[in-house]
């Protein structure tokens, strides 16, 4: 490999409706299911620098400056032998040098870098890898093709499930590659992409707010808790799957429309994330807190971001008193993210 240096970023997420539903095959249990989320720009950030060298070692060092160096094409465990914050990247390094391998000897610096709070809900794993992927590919010359955007997310949805040993959704990977507001509409054979009017985005994004609760993922039905109970017909779990799609289907319509309501859409959030709790028990006091707070605050709607469980909520809020209401969220030790929404998906600098 020749000397290259360069940065890869991608954009985290968060849900407005739709999610649970994009994981296989429960969008096949309604003939067709959408998912509908924003990329916003805290990100994943990966700092590659590849230098010719006798030998094949990578280094993955993050923020926090832990570091592990191997051979990938080492044979052994390798992702075991790393450091726990480490473990991931690692096993997607090893899995893709192993897909791909290169007969040249090079050393391979990695530097990674997670904004979004471990634990958020906002897809920090999924979006690191795709950053990860973006630039190893960029390196051996893979995904330049035309259609690169769904190839590589068919690596990365298999490489994450693999290193997990659980069915993954997508729609995390999606927001990370393709940026900005996006319904994702799943299908028998094919998933497609459908953007919105830069207006609606930009209404969006001044009402947008992204609040962390402090919390990691509390208790809850995981999406593999839920995958099994549908799968086995859980009554109630199938009826709340429905329900989901029929939200994310209004809101999608809504968010056609020339003129957007947006106390109309804040209150389809308010209605998602109701079936959530109701249906596959995701909450939590301290969330039980936060949106009664934030109901005090007159906001237009709001949900906790997350397939399953989340530490993060999104608030729709009237663009005047967007101010007003982040303050009054910080006096209440809720801490406000500045998130704006990200244009654009994994791009390399």
């Amino acid at each position: 490999m020749k000397h290259e240096k360069f940065v890869v970023s991608a954009p985290t997420r968060c849900d407005l409706a739709g999610g649970t539903l994009d994981l296989w095959p429960l969008y096949c249990l309604f003939g067709r299911s959408r998912t509908i989320n924003v990329a916003i720009d805290i990100r994943a950030i990966c700092e590659f620098d590849c230098q010719p060298n006798t030998q094949q070692v990578v280094e993955i060092e993050n923020s926090q400056g832990v570091n592990f160096s191997f051979a990938p094409n080492q044979k052994g465990l390798l992702p075991e032998k790393a450091p726990k914050e480490l473990k991931f990247p690692t096993a997607i390094v090893c899995r893709f040098f192993a897909q791909q391998p290169v007969e040249k000897g090079f050393k391979l610096k990695i530097k990674i870098e997670t904004q979004a709070p471990v634990g958020s809900g906002l897809g920090g794993s999924s979006t690191l890898c795709v950053a990860l992927v973006r630039g190893l590919s960029h390196l051996n010359g893979k995904y330049e093709e035309a259609d690169w955007r769904w190839k590589m997310l068919n690596w990365v949805r298999d490489a994450e499930a693999e290193y997990l040993k659980t069915p993954t959704g997508t729609q995390d990977y999606l927001a990370a590659i393709f940026g900005s507001l996006s319904c994702f509409n799943y299908q028998v054979g094919e998933i497609t992409h459908e953007s919105y009017l830069p207006s609606v985005v930009e209404e969006l994004n001044s009402r947008l707010l992204v609040l962390f609760s402090g919390e990691m993922h509390h208790s809850g039905l995981s999406n593999w808790e839920v995958f099994k109970k549908a799968m086995e017909g859980d009554t109630n779990v199938l009826s709340g799957l429905k329900s989901l799609h029929e939200v994310a289907e209004t809101l999608h319509q809504e968010l056609l429309l020339k003129s957007v309501d947006w106390k109309k859409i804040g209150s389809l959030l308010t209605k998602e994330w109701n079936i959530r709790k109701t249906t596959l028990g995701v909450n939590t006091q301290r969330l039980d807190q936060i949106i009664k707070f934030l109901e005090t605050q007159s906001v237009f709607g709001v949900k906790v971001c997350g397939a399953a469980q989340g530490g993060s909520l999104l608030a729709l809020v009237d663009p005047q008193r967007k101010q007003q209401i982040s303050e009054a969220c910080s006096a209440q030790s809720i801490r406000v993210l500045p998130a704006q929404i990200s244009s654009f998906g994994v791009r390399i600098n």
